[in-house]
């Protein structure tokens, strides 16, 4: 029987760069949001999920394509979504994805989807600040936040940042 070596191997994940979207801004409201996104991806003929992944005063740090589907659906799983939050130190995030059709209505996939990200961020302790539904007119959205299908639908995107500053609830 050959040897074989013993021993543990040294991993490394890195993110590599792709291009530059620039915003200085903080990105505070939906509108915002979309501003960003639909300069960028507002021509997109087939489902795409995004996300932004912001840091705890709202600062862009980075967005992911998490997932490019067909005409009317993709496939969205935490791992991926979360994978680039967590290597960029993200404090929350913002989901966004489109409907090529321009019905901007979620749908009971869209819903149960949200809830369980916004579920697995809390695992991981990212915000999900909420998730956007981006149609084909220009400026043209749903915020599943402003909906009340998340969390907080009383509490606008400052006050979370708000809440950002203060001393975490656990502490070692």
């Amino acid at each position: 029987m050959a040897e074989t070596g013993k021993g543990l191997d040294l991993v490394r994940i890195r993110m590599a760069p792709d291009r530059t979207l620039t915003t200085q801004e903080p990105v505070s409201t939906p509108m915002e949001a979309v501003d960003f996104i639909t300069r960028e991806f507002g021509d997109l003929d087939r489902e795409v999920f995004m996300i932004l992944n912001l840091t705890c005063h709202l600062q862009v740090i980075n967005m992911n394509i998490c997932s490019m589907g067909t005409l009317n659906y993709t496939i969205v799983h935490p791992r991926e979504v979360f994978k680039t939050s967590i290597l960029s130190n993200a404090s929350a995030v913002l989901l966004i994805h489109n409907h090529p059709s321009g019905i901007l209505e979620p749908s009971k996939e869209d819903i149960d989807l949200t809830e369980r990200m916004v579920s697995a961020g809390k695992i991981l302790g990212i915000d999900v600040l909420d998730h956007l539904i981006i149609g084909t007119k220009e400026r043209a959205y749903t915020s599943l936040r402003e909906l009340g299908v998340m969390e907080f639908p009383e509490r606008d995107w400052r006050e979370l940042e708000q809440a950002a500053d203060r001393q975490p609830e656990h502490t070692l």
